[in-house]
């Protein structure tokens, strides 16, 4: 009696490995940028927290060119811009969204998108907060499916 494999079961084996790791890496690659990103969700969440701070002491909005009048430590990133951040983020002031917004970037591979959390203070002296998240590149693919991983769907209001 002969004891082994037959080369048909090995190629069944590894035609469902092959077929299992095609569908998990994908999966796996979002639930990793999902956690990158949450990083810098809450370094902005931080600044915007110092920022309504400083606009509640001085009724205007910090200087947008540098966080030294914010209360808040930011980590210096592996950003050349200038610009602070963790591991996988760049975090400055945006200047599309006004004064009050705070904006992450991440470049992944050829892909990069942006996170925007933008402030807004009420006439009750509360504050809101808008979060979006968009490519830098219009019809980059990459960038949308990872904004609609971090977002659930709606990149716009988060």
């Amino acid at each position: 009696m002969k004891q082994g494999f037959t080369l048909i079961e090995l190629l069944v084996v590894v035609l469902i490995i092959g077929i299992l790791s095609a569908v998990a890496l994908p999966q796996y690659q979002t639930a990793v940028e999902r956690s990158r990103a949450a990083e810098a969700l809450t370094q902005m969440a931080a600044i915007a927290d110092s920022m309504e701070r400083y606009h509640a002491q001085h009724d205007t909005w910090p200087n947008t060119n540098s966080f030294n009048s914010l209360d808040v430590d930011i980590p210096t990133g592996d950003c050349d811009d200038g610009r602070h951040g963790g591991k996988y983020f760049c975090v400055g002031f945006g200047s599309d969204g006004g004064p009050a917004s705070i904006v992450a970037t991440r470049s992944r591979n050829s892909s990069s998108y942006k996170l925007t959390t933008a402030i807004t203070s009420q006439a009750d002296g509360s504050y809101s907060r808008t979060r979006s998240c968009e490519p830098v590149t219009a019809g980059d693919q990459d960038a949308i499916d990872y904004c609609n991983a971090i977002s659930g769907g709606n990149p716009t209001n988060f």
